[in-house]
């Protein structure tokens, strides 16, 4: 198996809350593979995510302007048990491979969490999914993959939520 902490770029593969597609799954294990180096694997609470739960939950009328701590305690208990099964995904074709692996959860903001693990672990390649627009916001929103792939110091890759 190949060490995780073996020096080297890494491969940073940050999972999608709503469930990471195979095929950046696959590409991440198999260029850590190429590349004789680690894998890490990013589940990111993120914070605006929530933010945004709540606040639709509120827009369509199924709690007041603040959400109690018992919905919010609910709503996180649910990201981190998805992130749960994700890591798990991973780390079996990981293992398949025999590719070294290091799980990562943590909380922030999208761009300034995927930037500075970017350069705390010495990556070389980035491996994000871009989550799927509606028609019609795609003209009003950003992508938050193209803001790191604007910033970052390593090569990104950037795949669409299936």
């Amino acid at each position: 198996m190949i060490d995780v902490n073996k020096k080297g770029k890494k491969v940073l593969l940050v999972l999608l809350t709503s469930g990471t597609p195979s095929s950046a799954i696959d590409f991440a294990v198999k260029r850590a593979k190429k590349e004789n180096t680690g894998l890490i694997a990013l589940y990111l609470l993120e914070t605006e995510l929530a933010k945004e739960a709540f606040d639709r939950f509120s827009d369509i009328g199924f709690t007041g302007d603040k959400p109690s701590s018992r919905l919010s305690e609910s709503l996180m208990k649910e990201y981190r048990q998805r992130g749960y099964e994700e890591l798990g995904r991973v780390q079996i074709k990981a293992m398949e491979e025999g590719v070294g692996f290091e799980p990562l959860t943590e909380e922030g903001s999208y761009v300034p969490a995927v930037l500075g693990l970017i350069d705390r672990f010495d990556i070389g390649t980035a491996v994000l999914v871009k989550r799927r627009e509606r028609a019609f916001l795609k003209y009003f929103s950003r992508s938050l993959s193209a803001d790191v792939k604007k910033k970052a110091p390593c090569e990104v890759v950037i795949f669409t939520e299936e």
